[in-house]
C-alpha cells in the first residue's frame, strides 16, 4: 500500500499490493487483525486504533463524503472509479 519515499527503508508492518489489491481487501485485512489483537490479548468492548503516520497522499475525494455509507461505497470502488485515493488514516 502507500509508503512514503522517506520511509521505505524504516516501514516494517504495512500490507503490500498482493496482500490486498484494493482498499476493500486492505479494510478487511485491517478488521481482521483488530479482531485477532481483541482476541489474543483478551480485550473486551471498544479498541482504540491510533495512526502515528506522518505521510500519506492527499485526497480531493474526502470534502465529498458526507456519511459512513458513502465512505463504504467508495472504498468498494477502484480508484479510478470514484476519482482518487482514499488515504490510509481513513481506511484505520
Amino acid at each position: 500500500r502507500f509508503i512514503g519515499p522517506s520511509q521505505h527503508e524504516t516501514a516494517t508492518h504495512f500490507l503490500s499490493k498482493s496482500e490486498a489489491p484494493t482498499d476493500s481487501e486492505a479494510l478487511k485485512c485491517l478488521r481482521a487483525d483488530i479482531r485477532y489483537f481483541k482476541w489474543r490479548n483478551g480485550v473486551v468492548g471498544h479498541t482504540t486504533v491510533i495512526w502515528s503516520a506522518s505521510v500519506e497522499p492527499n485526497s480531493e475525494l474526502l470534502p465529498n463524503l458526507k456519511t459512513a455509507n458513502e465512505l463504504l461505497e467508495a472504498i468498494e470502488l477502484d480508484e479510478a472509479e470514484r476519482g482518487g485515493p482514499i488515504p490510509p488514516s481513513i481506511l484505520y
